[in-house]
Parts: C-alpha cells; sequence; structure tokens
C-alpha cells in the first residue's frame, strides 16, 4: 500500500536517525510530525527539510516520559492534521550521559535504571495508547518501535540499557494483539548505526568490535533502518514482526 498523505508522527526525530526518517517518509508521500524534547532548532532544520519535498510538516514538543506532554503533543498533531496514521516509537537512550561500565551495579543506580525503562520502554508504550484511537480511525494505522540488536542473543548483554531496549519486542507483539486487526504493530531492531548521539562519542575501537561482529563486515546504515521502517508502514499483512538490522551480528 502507499502512504502518500499519511501523517506520520515521529519521536525523537530531531537526532540522526529521526531526520533520515523524516526525509524518507515524507519522500514517501507522508506529512511528518516532527517531535522533539532537546534541539528545538534542530527540529526547524528537519522541518525545512521536509518542505522541499513538498510536504508538511510540524515540529512539536514531546517529553514521553511524562503523560500530559504526550497528550498535548498528540492533541496538537491531530488539530494540525486531522489524525495520526503513522507512529515511529524513535526516541530512546543509551546511557543519558552517565558512566556506566559493563555489569557495574553501582554505577547503575535506580535513578538512572528508572531513567531508561521510562525513555525506551514506557514511552513508547505511552505515545501508543494516546495515538490508538486516531491509528484505530485511520486507513493507514500503523506503529514501528525501534528496539536494539542489543537486545537480542547474549552478544552485549552486559550494556545497562539492554533489558530497556529488549523489552520493546515483547511490548510490540502486545500492542500487535491489542490493537489488531485496525492498526499493524511492528520493531526494527538496528545495530550500532554511526551518525547518530549515541555513536558519535564512541571510540572507533568500539565501533570496530561492532564491525567485526557482523558477518557482513559493517555497522548499520541509518537509511537501511529507515528504508526498512517504511516497508513496515507500507505492509498490508505483518504485524508483531522484530526485524533485526545489524549486519548479521544476531539471527532471527
Amino acid at each position: 500500500m502507499e502512504i502518500d498523505g499519511a501523517c506520520a508522527l515521529i519521536t525523537g526525530s530531531s537526532g540522526g536517525l529521526g531526520t533520515v526518517l523524516a526525509t524518507t517518509l515524507a519522500a514517501e508521500g507522508a506529512n511528518v510530525a516532527i517531535c522533539y524534547r532537546t534541539g528545538a532548532e534542530r527540529a526547524e532544520d528537519v522541518k525545512a527539510l521536509v518542505e522541499e519535498q513538498g510536504r508538511t510538516a510540524l515540529p512539536v514538543y514531546l517529553d514521553q516520559t511524562n503523560p500530559n506532554s504526550v497528550d498535548d503533543a498528540i492533541e496538537k498533531v491531530v488539530g494540525f492534521f486531522g489524525g495520526v496514521d503513522l507512529l515511529i516509537n524513535n526516541a530512546g537512550m543509551a546511557s543519558g550521559g552517565h558512566s556506566l561500565p559493563i555489569g557495574d551495579l553501582e554505577a547503575l543506580t535506580p535513578e538512572i535504571w528508572d531513567e531508561m525503562m521510562a525513555v525506551n520502554i514506557r514511552g513508547p508504550y505511552l505515545m501508543a495508547r494516546a495515538a490508538a484511537p486516531y491509528l484505530r480511525q485511520s486507513k493507514w494505522g500503523k506503529i514501528v518501535n525501534l528496539g536494539s540488536t542489543i537486545g537480542h542473543g547474549i552478544w552485549g548483554a552486559g550494556a545497562a540499557y539492554a533489558p530497556s531496549k529488549g523489552a520493546v519486542a515483547p511490548l510490540t507483539r502486545f500492542l500487535a494483539a491489542a490493537l489488531a486487526p485496525d492498526v499493524a504493530v511492528n520493531c526494527v531492531a538496528p545495530g550500532l548505526m554511526e551518525g547518530t548521539e549515541m555513536s558519535g562519542a564512541a571510540p572507533e575501537a568500539y565501533i570496530d568490535g561492532w564491525r567485526n561482529q557482523a558477518i557482513l563486515g559493517q555497522t548499520t546504515s541509518l537509511q537501511d533502518v529507515a528504508s526498512h521502517i517504511v516497508g513496515f508502514c507500507k505492509s498490508e499483512a505483518v504485524t508483531g514482526q522484530v526485524l533485526i538490522v545489524d549486519g548479521g551480528i544476531h539471527f532471527n
């Protein structure tokens, strides 16, 4: 199916992957709600990129850990576009600027744990819950969640945020069952993506480690991830699935 004219709400869409998602969906004919918590100026830049493709864009402040902010953002998007057709739960955090050595439970304080869970798993739930009535009304009706390959298998299991990102897979299956048959819900779980805030500060040795683990010998491209997300948005008969895009670190 085509998504020309759909309204795509993208969380975290002022970042690296969010920008690519916004422009890729615009190229498919979608209008875009550019949701951001920080980076208001970057959101305006993304708006300009979307408009260059002849589509409409609306920057919207969103703190997805706050139910009131979630409701306000959905209300603004619906008021502007008339509804929500595609929800892309892209926003996430790896460490939130905290130093979290592998296996150090003292460094992983309850406060940091709660923050990760609030952003990475509670946030997508809140967004899906608030958008559900409009997604049900839509003829497009899709949710795509962003997980992470590090939440699968045992490689990278020592990463502090692995439990929160790993939980996105069962959340996806739960939402797929709860919202069927009106809304399809799927998940893309990328490997390390160069060109994002999460990878920008990583040492080259760390990035090389990802390449060496991948049987295709490469990290994950932003455009590849965006293309698979668009594929889920356009699919008519796929729901409850998790697609790992990591160059062959994990087979699923």
